[in-house]
């Protein structure tokens, strides 16, 4: 059973015309009856896009599904449920069945801290940063942002290092509230890939 990861995929389309047929192809598969591929997830999953724009689904990695799909001017977001982390075999054949465009993701897989973009410029996912803790996730820019959050659950004065952030959440926790879930705390950087 893989731990299951949340990956934003955004699809930068050349044109408009390229976006509103990716769109289109999803929201067509989202309304058939049954997947035109069998499958254990359902019509959404990621193997039946590859088939319906001319794949072999066998060729292609595709473990996961699309959760969520929506149109913008000239790109397309897709919110995927995928295993382990971003599925990179889905994403550059995207990118070759609509030439000059890239498709960027954000992917979170806290069961093994995979946290990563490739979205270089944060042209659509700006966060570099992460807390997970006992009243939610919250997500951050620069690193100076994530220092104040934490200086302020802990109230004192966290400088704006990772390390620094890390000693401070890890002493927080286990020595300050010996453990005490109710204050438990995680702190994540996303890696920046540049593919």
């Amino acid at each position: 059973m893989p731990n299951w990861a949340s990956t934003a995929y955004v699809f930068k389309a050349k044109d408009q015309e390229q976006a509103k047929d990716l769109y289109e192809k999803i929201d067509s598969l989202a309304n058939m009856e049954e997947p035109p591929v069998p499958n254990g997830f359902g019509k959404l999953w990621m193997g039946c896009l590859v088939d319906l724009l001319g794949g072999d689904w066998n060729k292609v990695y595709c473990r996961g599904e699309i959760i969520d799909y929506n149109l913008t001017e000239d790109h397309v977001s897709i919110s995927c449920e995928t295993a382990w982390g971003e599925m990179p075999e889905f994403r550059h054949f995207l990118e070759q069945q609509y030439p000059e465009s890239k498709v960027f993701y954000q992917v979170e897989e806290c069961g093994n801290c995979v946290y990563a973009t490739n979205d270089v410029e944060g042209l659509y996912f700006k966060d570099r940063y992460c807390i997970d803790f006992y009243d939610g996730l919250e997500y951050f820019e620069t690193i100076e942002e994530v220092a104040e959050f934490v200086s302020d659950i802990i109230g004192k004065e966290v400088k704006p290092d990772v390390d620094e952030i890390e000693s401070a959440i890890e002493d927080h926790y286990e020595i300050e509230h010996e453990s005490d879930d109710r204050y438990w705390m995680s702190f994540h950087e996303f890696t920046v890939l540049d593919d």
